[in-house]
């Protein structure tokens, strides 16, 4: 969808000049034709910057959809909404332009025929195109589980967690305070003394060497 936006921005800039050319040459350079000149001329510079942004706007979001992202989501499905009015909009002038044939002579005739043949029908194709992309787009988007746009941790299943380390009895926290400098000495001042075992036959032995 964003490069067939861009491929029709261009087409319009790649128009323009030609469409201006002949506009002014069918109305003889008048005040009222001037303002449409103006028009035409900026409507084919800003569709190709528009074009560009939406074409960024769709790469990021692209992206993000695919890791997951929840906000990314919320963001697209508004997008498809804008760009599902804008299209019925777009239908809707187009329909209300072709309604009845303009009036001989008057100036909407003479832009009409400034735009190259099959430029009309170009718009309408373009539209409908860009309602069903969005309609297709949101109804993904829509149905899509909810599970793939959890907020969890990709390397923890849903409803997974890891529990916290207990507390051993070495990593229990001292309760005495330390005394480094007094006469009374601290806990770590007493040697540890390992518990005797039982004492062997050879033990006893060499305790009576006189035996």
């Amino acid at each position: 969808m964003a490069a067939a936006g861009l491929t029709y921005a261009i087409s319009m800039v790649a128009v323009t000049p030609g469409v201006v050319s002949r506009f002014r040459d069918a109305t003889s350079g008048s005040t009222a034709a001037e303002n449409y000149v103006t028009v035409i001329w900026l409507v084919g510079a800003l569709a190709p910057v528009l074009a560009l942004l939406f074409v960024a706007l769709f790469v990021v979001l692209g992206a993000a959809l695919r890791r997951g992202s929840r906000s990314a989501r919320l963001i697209a499905v508004g997008v498809c909404a804008l760009g599902l009015v804008t299209g019925l909009g777009t239908l809707g002038i187009l329909a209300v332009q072709r309604a009845g044939d303009p009036v001989s002579g008057s100036i909407a005739e003479a832009l009409d025929q400034a735009y190259p043949s099959g430029w009309i029908t170009l718009n309408f194709a373009v539209a409908i195109a860009q309602v069903v992309g969005y309609l297709v787009v949101g109804a993904l988007l829509m149905v899509a589980p909810r599970e793939y746009f959890a907020s969890a941790p990709a390397f923890l299943a849903p409803g997974q967690f890891v529990a916290p380390p207990s507390q051993s009895e070495w990593a229990a926290p001292q309760t005495k305070p330390f005394v480094t400098g007094g006469s009374e000495p601290d806990q770590f001042s007493h040697p540890a003394v390992l518990p005797k075992s039982a004492p062997g036959q050879e033990d006893e032995y060499w305790s009576r060497p006189h035996e």
